[in-house]
């Protein structure tokens, strides 16, 4: 076995490993938002990894910004993002979905595809989806928007800023923007698709 100095180097690739893993940790544990592995204080009653309880999102009737220049998980950034839908022809937003989520979340990738569904079925009415992954690389969110088939805009909240901003408790956390950007709704759980007939449709034909 070749050695460097008075180790192995099995040995020190091996130091050099768990040193990055504890360097992630580190770095992550400031913020209280659950990363592969770690669930905060674990799943509630609707499946949900919950950091804090008593977390309540922002205040109906608050705005709530993205920064134009925000990532995008594609490239580019939020504004970008923002004009390439204008110039594919979509409906002007009458009801906006952020969907706070982690690739690596359980809860999350069950609900994908109910995701994908109700971005199909109402997107020419008005609703437009966008997804916030908390804490992950844009590869990791590519990869992810490539293996469901996701067409709505994903925005990268690597430090975790956005979260926080939207005082959300755990992921999934969805927060319901009228045509204003005005909270409408702070939804703490997975989409069903019960609630294609039962909360977008009736949001969307409100004046």
């Amino acid at each position: 076995m070749t050695a460097i100095g008075p180790f192995p180097r099995r040995a020190l690739l091996r130091i050099g490993v768990i040193a990055l893993v504890v360097a992630g940790i580190l770095a992550l544990a400031g913020t209280n938002i659950p990363t592969a592995g770690t669930s905060g204080i674990g799943l509630d009653d609707q499946g949900r990894y919950v950091i804090d309880p008593d977390a309540r999102g922002p205040l109906v009737g608050s705005a709530f910004d993205i920064p134009r220049e925000q990532p995008a998980a594609a490239g580019g950034t939020y504004g970008d993002a923002m004009e390439a839908w204008r110039a594919a022809g979509h409906a002007e937003p009458r009801l906006i979905v952020l969907d706070l989520f982690a690739t690596w979340c359980p809860p999350c990738q069950q609900e994908t595809p109910t995701l994908r569904s109700l971005d199909r079925a109402y997107r020419a009415e008005g609703l437009m989806i966008i997804g916030v992954s908390v804490q992950e690389l844009g590869e990791t969110v590519r990869g992810y928007a490539e293996r469901y088939s996701l067409d709505y805009p994903i925005l990268l909240d690597e430090s975790g800023a956005l979260f926080r901003s939207a005082l959300a408790g755990g992921l999934p956390t969805k927060i319901l923007l009228d045509a204003e950007w005005r909270v409408l709704q702070v939804l703490p759980r997975p989409f069903t698709p019960e609630d294609g007939p039962g909360l977008i449709a009736p949001l969307l034909r409100t004046p």
